[in-house]
């Protein structure tokens, strides 16, 4: 009974990936067009999708009617994207409290794909995506992979945790068919620059894709080796993270290659912006609308501005719609002008995201705050409300967290004992829950507060 219970579940995901792959080479098709369009024709497209999502937000989703009903808003007041401030900004802490009344009412429960996030924020939050958008994500992934002279049958090295894993057999599966391959960090923490090239050469990968405080890393590996490439990568991608200079110096060193970036959440279906080879960040104007905005973080108004947060409306999620999503980065304003790479999309005039610190260990290790940040949410995403890692010696490394509900010494002693084993030990990690942790005078929360000299 197991095997034909194992067949018959093989045969409706091979038909499901078909599907969802057909559907997704015709959204690549579209995106595609979009690079060349007229821009008024995109932002009419956009404003016609915007239309139909307010209409339907307001009619199925009870948080959207609640909110618009307080502001004496209608859906019909909304004709486009200059109508949009009438709206109150949606903020990760409403995502949190209003999770129920975010959801669609008339969507049935096949259609969700459960999230939780972390951000950079570290405010872990649950929420639904839409399943039937799925085709256009995985086609803005391959979007943003041929903007980078890859095509989505390349194979392609995935910098990520050994305890990673793709969140869907779909991704599991096309991993296998293109032969992309993921690389642990672990093999970079060991600090044997040989094991790292042998890997690079025996995947021979088109693109390399990671963090930049990944590909930091692996850079430094490669150029410590002293042994040139005999496969060399035809470009590095980035995301999650802003690169700073020292980083693509060593990219530069170490590889020889062009360096892109793409932009996008895990809250969001699909990549929002993506460089092209002018260095310019791309919209995707098919899928989201960005906004910047005046005021403070948190604050639930804001105007255009030419510098300030940005705020993204999601046109392809009607599960859970996200509407003036403050996404917590901060950006220059959107610009619909032409570019030299040809693309006519609108440009997003900066993209200054959020650094993240770096751990420092008694050894002399420097671990991204970023890797300690996705074990604890993958670990115990359910159970904290926020947390914040403090760290004032090399020995010693606290974490503050405000637990949801019961968080006892059995559930501390597995996250300190996680972290220590990520960490390669050398360094102890005290989890301390707390009834708050208090926020910046800037309004910001940063995920690692350190005393010690950074000496990237």
């Amino acid at each position: 009974m197991n095997s034909v219970r194992t067949a018959l579940t093989q045969g409706f995901f091979s038909m499901g990936s078909r599907l969802i792959r057909r559907q997704a080479r015709r959204e690549l098709a579209v995106l595609k067009w979009a690079e060349r369009a007229d821009p008024e024709e995109l932002r009419a497209r956009q404003e016609t999708r915007l239309r139909a999502l307010i209409h339907w937000a307001y009619d199925t989703v009870p948080y959207y009617r609640r909110i618009m009903d307080e502001a004496g808003v209608s859906p019909g007041d909304i004709r486009g994207i200059d109508d949009l401030p009438l709206l109150p900004i949606l903020r990760r802490r409403d995502v949190r409290v209003h999770l129920e009344s975010l959801v669609s009412e008339r969507v049935h429960k096949r259609r969700f794909l459960p999230q939780v996030t972390g951000g950079t924020s570290a405010e872990p939050i649950r929420l639904c995506l839409d399943r039937r958008a799925l085709p256009f994500e995985r086609a803005t992934q391959w979007h943003s992979l041929e903007w980078a002279g890859v095509l989505p049958s390349d194979p392609v090295l995935m910098l990520t945790l050994a305890g990673f894993r793709p969140q869907n057999r779909l991704s599991v599966w096309w991993n296998k068919v293109t032969g992309s391959t993921l690389m642990p960090l672990e093999i970079l923490y060991a600090r044997r620059p040989l094991p790292v090239v042998e890997m690079l050469e025996r995947v021979a990968p088109t693109a390399i894709l990671g963090m930049p405080s990944f590909l930091h890393l692996l850079a430094q590996a490669v150029l410590r080796s002293g042994r040139p490439l005999r496969a060399r990568p035809r470009c590095v991608i980035y995301q999650a993270e802003q690169m700073e200079e020292d980083t693509r110096e060593l990219i530069a060193r170490a590889f020889g290659v062009p360096v892109f970036s793409r932009y996008g959440a895990r809250e969001l279906l699909g990549m929002v912006a993506e460089t092209c080879g002018s260095g310019q960040w791309h919209l995707n104007a098919e899928g989201f609308i960005v906004e910047v905005v005046s005021g403070e973080p948190g604050d639930r108004r804001g105007t255009p501005a030419p510098h300030g947060r940005l705020v993204i409306t999601d046109l392809r999620n009607h599960v859970m719609p996200f509407i003036r999503y403050e996404i917590g980065d901060v950006g220059a304003a959107v610009r619909e002008e032409g570019c030299a790479c040809g693309c006519t999309l609108p440009i997003l005039g900066a993209l200054e995201g959020r650094y993240w610190d770096w751990v420092v260990t008694a050894a002399g290790l420097t671990i991204p705050a970023s890797v300690l940040q996705y074990k604890t949410t993958r670990l115990h995403g359910d159970l904290i409300w926020e947390y914040q890692f403090r760290q004032d010696r090399p020995e010693e490394l606290e974490v503050a967290v405000v637990p949801v509900g019961d968080y006892g010494e059995d559930r501390q002693e597995e996250l300190s004992r996680h972290l220590e084993a990520l960490m390669g030990g050398g360094i102890a990690v005290r989890v301390t829950p707390v009834g708050h942790i208090p926020r910046e005078p800037s309004g910001k929360r940063p995920v690692l507060k350190s005393t010690l000299h950074q000496g990237r």
